[in-house]
């Protein structure tokens, strides 16, 4: 069977170099409403490749902290997630998937500029860690889609008579696909709904390693009965970024009054939102090789 690739957005060739202030003072955004400044987050990085340059727009700001640098954008109010706005999201963070480490935030997290700096700091520990974990590597994410029932009323399909074992199925070939992968670090998703069965596995991968990877789950992909097996990838690993319970993030209704948060696990990824994205996540199973 093929086996179509999506490219991450805002991987193209890179131009001039900036650095430290100078790049800060190239990007730098006015203060936002009441002269206070909030960043719309794209991703934590350990070193930018060398030459690196943002996309035009929106304007990026970089914050260098402990050794660890924040990639943002200045923002008045939580952006909508429209399709326009998910797209500048993957391409700013896409721009700095070549970096050796790289924890993207999911769409939509907006913090006041001032309380980054602090932020980064008092988490540098675990967000070293993360980096860590995710160095050297992007993510793979392979969607499974049901092909063979509708799930019509009535439920007239035989092998879909007794309730819904499409999900059963869906998580069975998910475990033989982590079987044959090959990594360590992986998540199980469900998506879509009742009837329309689909769910998608998110694979750590080394990054020198995709090729390899997709061989070694080719043959569970070309046996799948009545499941489309889409590997879509690399991507920047959000699947895999630590969970930012501390950050004092802005509400989703524009406004940002102090202490107001907005859990992140529920801001979407962008490249999922754009492709149907994956609801219903279940507890994560992490293998250790």
């Amino acid at each position: 069977m093929s086996w179509p690739l999506t490219w991450a957005s805002g991987l193209r060739s890179l131009g001039a170099t900036f650095h430290g202030d100078r790049l800060a003072a190239r990007f730098r955004a006015p203060p936002g409403a009441g002269g206070e400044m909030y960043a719309h987050l794209y991703a934590i990085v350990e070193d930018l490749p060398a030459p690196w340059r943002p996309p035009p727009t929106p304007p990026v700001v970089l914050t260098r902290v402990a050794g660890l640098t924040a990639v943002t954008s200045p923002a008045e109010r939580v952006p909508a997630a429209s399709a326009p706005a998910l797209a500048r999201h993957a391409e700013v963070v896409g721009s700095v998937l070549h970096a050796p480490a790289v924890l993207p935030f999911r769409f939509g997290i907006v913090v006041a500029a001032a309380d980054l700096p602090g932020w980064i700091a008092a988490q540098a520990p675990s967000l070293r860690a993360g980096l860590a974990l995710v160095r050297g590597c992007v993510e793979m994410d392979v969607k499974l889609l049901r092909l063979h029932c509708a799930h019509a009323v009535g439920r007239a399909c035989p092998a879909c008579a007794d309730g819904a074992p499409d999900a059963d199925g869906l998580r069975a070939l998910g475990d033989r696909l982590v079987d044959r992968a090959g990594v360590a670090h992986w998540r199980y998703r469900r998506s879509g709904a009742e009837g329309n069965g689909a769910a998608s596995v998110a694979f750590l991968v080394p990054r020198r390693e995709v090729a390899a990877f997709l061989s070694r789950i080719a043959p569970v992909a070309s046996r799948a009965e009545s499941i489309a097996v889409v590997p879509t990838g690399p991507w920047p690993p959000y699947s895999f970024a630590p969970p930012l319970e501390r950050l004092p993030l802005a509400p989703a209704d524009g406004g940002l009054p102090g202490g107001a948060r907005t859990p992140a696990r529920d801001a979407p990824i962008p490249h999922r939102a754009a492709g149907g994205g994956a609801g219903g996540v279940l507890p994560p199973r992490t293998r250790s090789g």
